[in-house]
């Protein structure tokens, strides 16, 4: 008789969410397998466009013991997830990215510039992640979102949005070997449709999904339906 082992998600959030982002999906996972949600804290003043896979190897160090992984990462956390199926491949059995892109953003370099001087516009942030009507309602995703823009560490968060405005792997993309399932959001402004499908094109036999009427954050409002997507 064979007996397969319970997968186990490694869910890497986006900046500068912390992982209880993932609470909900979590739960929603925890009865098939194990989840394991990392910090993901960039140093503070790091300009290099290599800090996704710095953090990756970090990632990987310290939960190695867990592997193989089906790693999910949203916004930056899934340019870190795309570093960790890239250059440690025997530790990845999956790769779900949510969100992201394996291009630069450059117009994050202003948005670097203004965390640094703080002057940080909350509301332009939750607008370009959430609906005017999620904004509205203002639920727990939102409210989070609202927190944790607030509590961020403006060194930390500026060191990230430089990398996402130079990150660029799409070079490298193609050599990824697990099996892919790419999810877009229809209003994402950042990680937009046209620059998730060209990054799925370069992924060997990836999985395509865009969420219509979806903006960047919105998919934590529905934790059982990404949960659906990781099983």
């Amino acid at each position: 008789m064979v007996t397969t082992e319970p997968p186990t998600w490694l869910l890497l959030p986006g900046t500068p969410l912390s992982p209880a982002v993932w609470d909900g999906v979590r739960a929603e996972l925890a009865e098939y397998g194990h989840v394991i949600t990392p910090a993901i804290s960039p140093p503070p003043g790091y300009a290099d466009d290599d800090l996704p896979a710095r953090l990756a190897a970090g990632v990987a160090e310290s939960v190695a013991s867990e592997a193989p992984w089906h790693v999910v990462g949203h916004s930056f956390g899934g340019q870190v997830a795309l570093e960790l199926a890239i250059r440690r491949p025997e530790l990845v059995s999956r790769l779900t990215l949510l969100c992201t892109r394996d291009t630069p953003f450059p117009a994050f370099d202003a948005a670097a510039a203004a965390v640094e001087a703080d002057t940080v516009d909350v509301d332009g942030t939750l607008g370009r992640w959430f609906s005017a009507d999620e904004l509205r309602n203002d639920g727990p995703v939102v409210r989070y979102a609202r927190e944790a823009v607030a509590a961020a560490d403006h060194a930390s968060w500026a060191s990230a949005l430089r990398a996402i405005a130079h990150f660029d792997c799409s070079q490298r993309t193609a050599s990824i070997s697990c099996p892919v399932t790419v999810v877009a959001a229809e209003h994402d402004t950042v990680s937009d449709v046209a620059s998730m499908t060209a990054m799925h094109q370069r992924i060997p036999g990836s999985d395509f999904i865009v969420r219509a009427g979806a903006w960047h954050m919105s998919i934590f409002d529905d934790p059982a339906a990404v949960a659906r997507i990781l099983l």
